[in-house]
């Protein structure tokens, strides 16, 4: 039932005219996002790593960047192509866009092998005063040589700003 809410916040706000319009940052600052996520692209399983998501506001704009911690694969799938420019989507601001992110997964020692691989695109993450939501369904990237017909890139879980004391703002 959730993940049908956030579809539905999604289309909506994907959908509503304010969407045209950019989204206003504050206060300008560098702001920490972290927690634990799943993550998933030609595994069976989805793997458990922490994250780390910056957020740079100057001037009511918004870049972030990202990096993952934890076990294999976790330490070796890296974010390339930021900062991203980043954006909220619908009024309220319920949808965090991050715009042409593209997550590299290293080749993992399984048996047979799994090749490197990697995924491009827009991630899409719900957002809430403080807490960023990735979800299985909605934060989704397609796969960079096959779109369609590789498995695409999968991020689940729950970031909270760690820093600074005053709460990012999203207008």
């Amino acid at each position: 039932m959730r993940n049908i809410i956030a579809l539905c916040a999604t289309a909506l706000a994907l959908a509503s005219p304010a969407v045209a319009q950019a989204a206003t940052f504050s206060p300008d600052g560098t702001y920490v996002f972290t927690g634990s996520v799943e993550v998933k692209k030609n595994l069976p399983v989805w793997t458990t790593c922490g994250l780390t998501l910056t957020i740079n506001v100057t001037g009511g704009v918004a870049t972030s960047s990202a990096s993952l911690s934890g076990a294999f694969p976790c330490t070796g799938i890296t974010f390339t192509g930021g900062p991203f420019a980043t954006d909220g989507l619908g009024s309220p601001v319920t949808v965090l866009e991050m715009l042409g992110v593209t997550t590299n997964i290293p080749a993992i020692p399984t048996m047979p092998p799994i090749p490197a691989d990697s995924c491009s695109g827009d991630l899409l993450a719900l957002w809430n005063a403080g807490t960023i939501e990735f979800q299985d369904g909605v934060s989704v990237t397609p796969d960079a040589r096959a779109p369609g017909t590789e498995p695409n890139c999968k991020i689940k879980g729950t970031l909270t700003q760690t820093s600074p004391a005053t709460p990012l703002v999203i207008t």
